[in-house]
């Protein structure tokens, strides 16, 4: 079964004991400035994503279209005793394992989307005035993944997305927050939607879209804390 942010129904293809959800162009609004952009997929067992959460994801990948074309793979390993997070690029025809083991450690890089949504969410506001005033590096394209790829390529750093009355939350959360939220705590990193995990939240339908934070633990924390206070 499969299903995609552009068709949302629920389509079968023929195989078993596993469904599909993918965005096949995650910054299709960049496109036209030649920045990098990218495909997100998100793999459960069983034939429906309804009543399932993030982290019942047997796998997630995503693809980044840019300078190079690279893939990345978060899966549990042979034995099924620990996950990993692994890089491969595209040469020629043939996939290259370029990175055995991705890993989100703790760097001083913000990603900060939806900065409109500031205006009234003042605890947004000021979680990037703090985060400007500690001199972390902005690192923000317009397109989340190759932001969010930024922070597993380098070891560090968060991308956030707020909301607010005006400005709601777009990302979806079966076809964009969950797999990449999948990927990134399978790299030792941290999501959340403001109020906790988004591997938390139960999948209800195709449409239900959230909040994001999602890269190093301690900035993850931080903008809970921030966004609760």
């Amino acid at each position: 079964m499969a299903s995609s942010e552009e068709q949302t129904d629920t389509i079968p293809l023929g195989g078993k004991g596993f469904c599909v959800a993918f965005d096949p162009l995650d910054g299709s609004s960049i496109i036209s400035t030649d920045f990098a952009v990218g495909s997100i997929f998100g793999i459960w067992a069983g034939d429906a994503f309804e009543g399932q959460t993030g982290k019942d994801q047997v796998a997630a990948v995503y693809v980044v279209y840019g300078p190079r074309t690279v893939l990345v793979v978060g899966r549990p390993t042979g034995d099924g005793k620990e996950e990993i997070v692994q890089e491969y690029t595209l040469h020629g025809e043939e996939w290259i394992l370029e990175r055995d083991r991705l890993v989100v450690g703790s760097r001083k890089v913000f990603a900060p989307g939806n900065l409109r949504a500031s205006v009234e969410n003042h605890r947004y506001g000021k979680l990037v005035e703090e985060f400007i005033s500690e001199q972390y590096t902005l690192r923000y394209t317009g397109g989340m993944v190759p932001d969010v790829h930024h922070i597993l390529s380098k070891g560090g750093g968060v991308f956030m997305y707020a909301s607010s009355p005006s400005c709601p939350a777009k990302l979806r959360l079966l076809f964009e927050s969950a797999p990449l939220a999948r990927i990134v705590e399978m790299a030792g990193g941290a999501s959340s939607d403001g109020r906790g995990s988004i591997l938390d939240i139960k999948i209800t339908g195709t449409d239900a879209k959230t909040p994001v934070f999602l890269g190093s633990k301690s900035e993850a924390a931080k903008c809970e804390k921030a966004l609760a206070s």
